[in-house]
């Protein structure tokens, strides 16, 4: 009998260690696969999926709005971290609930947020890895085929703040058959002071090797050789930024308004933090999505 026993309570336990893998497979998933009587209020969700260009699994958070129905298209705005930042970042800032209000307000569309794992990458092809790729190819992809998105231009947008903006601009600039429109939020655009970021020999060694490398990763160069006519552009920054960052900003913001590149600059009373990003959540949202 003891015998007995010890079989069944064994074949019991694999029963409930089978059916909790069982679990995490469905949790892992295609979001696309659920139906929409699972989204009575809105979710983050935490992705994991397997990025070519990076020979490695890479980490997303996506906002899905409440009331999501795979059988509607939605808009997709990614939304890029700041350096040391990562994909829970801008969920830390408040976006799902600044979002959640909007669109019960009707100020927005109902709109799916993408907030990818960069790294400290500056979302640039380097040594480093093929982080420009994986944004752009990869990611744009994997949510395409896993959620129900309006996939052309029309219906994506791309933001970030601080290197995210740098990210933002970067790939907007290079893909705009990607993007429909893009923003730098107190975006890391230097114009040549680089003492807060270790000098000569630190950011911009990696991020501007050579001249040649700086024409083709330099938001305000790549805005002056590239024809961005077919974007919308949203520049903004505090006026207490430690970087100073709203010196490229504005620079840019004149160089594109130089142009005729619709653009639109906001320089706000404000640090380079987080109290400063949230305050400005509801205009970032309202210019990506503003409900006609």
């Amino acid at each position: 009998m003891r015998l007995g026993l010890k079989i069944r309570f064994l074949l019991a336990m694999f029963a409930v260690v089978l059916a909790s893998c069982s679990g995490n497979e469905e949790k892992a998933s295609s979001p696309a696969m659920t139906t929409a009587a699972d989204f009575s209020a809105s979710t983050v969700q935490q992705v994991s999926f397997r990025s070519e260009a990076l020979a490695r699994d890479m980490n997303l958070n996506v906002y899905v709005p409440a009331n999501y129905d795979p059988e509607q298209r939605y808009p997709v705005l990614y939304l890029i971290h700041g350096y040391g930042g990562d994909e829970k970042a801008w969920t830390g800032l408040g976006i799902g609930k600044t979002a959640d209000r909007l669109i019960a307000d009707g100020k927005i569309k109902p709109l799916l947020i993408v907030m990818p794992a960069m790294n400290n990458s500056y979302g640039i092809n380097s040594p480093q890895g093929k982080y420009e790729d994986y944004l752009a190819k990869d990611v744009v992809a994997y949510v395409d085929a896993n959620y129900s998105t309006i996939a052309d231009r029309s219906g994506r947008s791309i933001g970030g703040l601080s290197m995210g903006g740098f990210i933002s601009l970067h790939t907007a600039f290079l893909h705009p058959d990607l993007f429909g429109k893009v923003g730098g939020h107190s975006p890391a655009i230097f114009v040549d002071d680089w003492s807060t970021t270790g000098g000569v020999n630190g950011l911009k060694a990696f991020l501007y090797p050579t001249d040649e490398v700086r024409r083709e990763r330099d938001p305000l160069l790549l805005a002056e050789a590239l024809d961005l006519s077919t974007l919308e552009v949203y520049l903004d920054c505090g006026d207490q930024d430690y970087y100073k960052f709203y010196d490229g900003a504005e620079k840019l913001y004149r160089l594109l308004q130089s142009k005729g590149v619709s653009v639109q600059y906001h320089h706000k009373p404000g640090e380079h933090d987080g109290a400063y990003w949230t305050s400005m959540a509801e205009d970032y949202l309202l210019f990506y999505d503003r409900a006609s």
